[in-house]
């Protein structure tokens, strides 16, 4: 039996890498995506960012060159992050995905939204503990969680795609009708 394989936008893949860093490297996890919480800050994003990327340790400039310099590395990355997130609508347009998904799928969206305890909390100290309080293996809640963020993902993605057309469309009547 052969497998389909189908073409993912690079667009789908930068939105799903951002809920995947707010997931696994905010303190809140997806809860400013729940609105929940509220966004962090551009050098806490800078942290998440730098804390997925970084290295485990810093050999300092390379080939003797000048570094560069803290502030403007926390800017950059913090920047990059808000950049993908109003390329896609900005926070609003987020969140409306991610409350739609609460209201499609409550259990996963509960899943997603008590995530953010596992390692952070008494409640959840394990993913084992975390997986058997929900009665799945732990391969089930992360092909649950991976499969989530990945239509959340091409939600978001989509509803962007389509404001867009409207947009487009709109624009397109009120010049026909200017002319």
């Amino acid at each position: 039996m052969s497998r389909k394989v189908s073409y993912i936008p690079k667009e789908v893949l930068r939105i799903e890498d951002i809920i995947w860093l707010f997931a696994e490297y905010c303190p809140t996890g997806l809860a400013c995506f729940f609105g929940d919480a509220d966004m962090p800050d551009m050098e806490e994003m800078a942290a998440m960012v730098l804390a997925k990327y970084a290295t485990a340790e810093d050999i300092g400039p390379v080939d003797g060159g000048k570094g560069t310099p803290q502030q403007q590395i926390i800017v950059e990355t913090g920047e990059s992050v808000v950049n993908v997130i109003a390329s896609v609508g900005g926070l609003d347009a987020i969140r409306r995905v991610f409350f739609l998904y609460g209201e499609e799928f409550p259990h996963n969206a509960q899943l997603l939204r008590e995530m953010d305890y596992i390692g952070r909390s008494f409640r959840y100290p394990s993913i084992e503990v975390f997986a058997f309080k929900h009665h799945l293996t732990e391969k089930q809640f992360y092909r649950k969680r991976r499969k989530a963020l990945l239509e959340i993902s091409w939600e978001i993605y989509r509803r962007y795609k389509m404001s867009e057309k409207m947009s487009e469309k709109v624009s397109e009547i009120m010049s026909e009708k200017m002319a």
